[in-house]
C-alpha cells in the first residue's frame, strides 16, 4: 500500500479518499489536519506496541515474498512528495519543519523529543528509513520519544552490551563505559529492553540477557 494517504474530510468523523487504487492493510494509523488537509500514516514509529508490530511486518513481508514469487510482478518506482509542488502554504511550512527535523537527525545521528506533532513530522520525511530499519525510535516511560540513526545505535550498543557480563550494572557504570550523555543512554537503553537484549531487574540496574 502507499504508505501515506491523502484524504479530505466530507462530514463529522466521515472521510473520503483521494488517492487511488488504495490497498489498505490492517493496522493502527495517525489522522491529522494541516488546515485545509488531512494526512493518515500508518502508526509504524515510536508504538508502545512495537515489538507486535514488528511481528506483523515480518508475517507481513513473507506473505509479500510468496505474493511475488507467484506473480513475478516487477516493483513499481516509488514516488517520492516534491516541495515545490505543494500549493498550500500552511502544508508547505509544516513540510519545511519536518525537513528540518530530518536535517537535524542526520547532523547528530540521535534527538529527543517531547511533542507528538514533532513526532509524526519526523516519522514523515523518514518512512522510507524506519521501513528499512536505517531510524529507530521509541517511547521511553518518561514520555519522550528517542530516535536515533541505527548505525550510531548500534556502535554505543556493541560497546553497552560488551560491558555488560551475567552480573547487573548500574546506569552509571554504563555511563561511563559508553562515554555517552544520560539521556541519550536512557534511549538507547529503552530500545534494548524493547529488542531484549537487557532487561532491568529492578530500579536503575540492568542484566545482559
Amino acid at each position: 500500500m502507499k504508505e501515506t494517504i491523502r484524504i479530505t474530510k466530507t462530514g463529522n468523523n466521515k472521510y473520503e479518499f483521494i488517492t487511488k487504487d488504495i490497498n489498505i492493510e490492517s493496522g493502527l494509523y495517525y489522522i491529522y489536519g494541516l488546515e485545509k488537509n488531512l494526512f493518515v500514516i500508518k502508526r509504524q514509529f515510536f508504538g508502545e506496541n512495537q515489538h507486535n508490530s514488528s511481528l506483523a511486518k515480518k508475517k507481513q513481508e513473507n506473505e509479500t515474498e510468496k505474493s511475488n514469487e507467484k506473480q513475478k510482478v516487477e516493483p513499481k518506482p516509488e514516488q517520492k512528495e516534491d516541495y515545490n509542488e505543494l500549493k498550500d502554504e500552511s502544508t508547505k511550512e509544516w513540510y519545511k519543519k519536518a525537513l528540518e527535523l530530518k536535517k537535524e537527525l542526520n547532523q547528530n545521528e540521535f534527538m529527543i523529543l517531547q511533542d507528538l506533532e514533532e513526532v509524526r513530522k519526523i516519522s514523515f520525511v523518514n518512512r522510507q528509513e524506519i521501513n528499512s530499519g536505517e531510524v529507530l525510535g521509541i517511547r521511553g516511560f518518561d514520555k519522550n520519544y528517542y530516535i536515533f540513526k541505527k548505525t550510531h545505535f548500534e556502535k554505543i550498543k556493541d560497546v553497552l552490551l560488551s560491558s555488560m557480563n551475567s552480573e547487573p550494572v548500574t546506569i552509571d557504570y554504563l555511563l561511563n563505559k559508553t562515554r555517552t550523555q544520560k539521556e541519550e543512554l536512557t534511549g538507547i537503553i529503552e530500545l534494548l529492553k524493547e529488542q531484549s537484549d537487557i532487561i532491568e531487574v529492578k530500579k536503575g540496574l540492568f542484566k545482559r540477557v
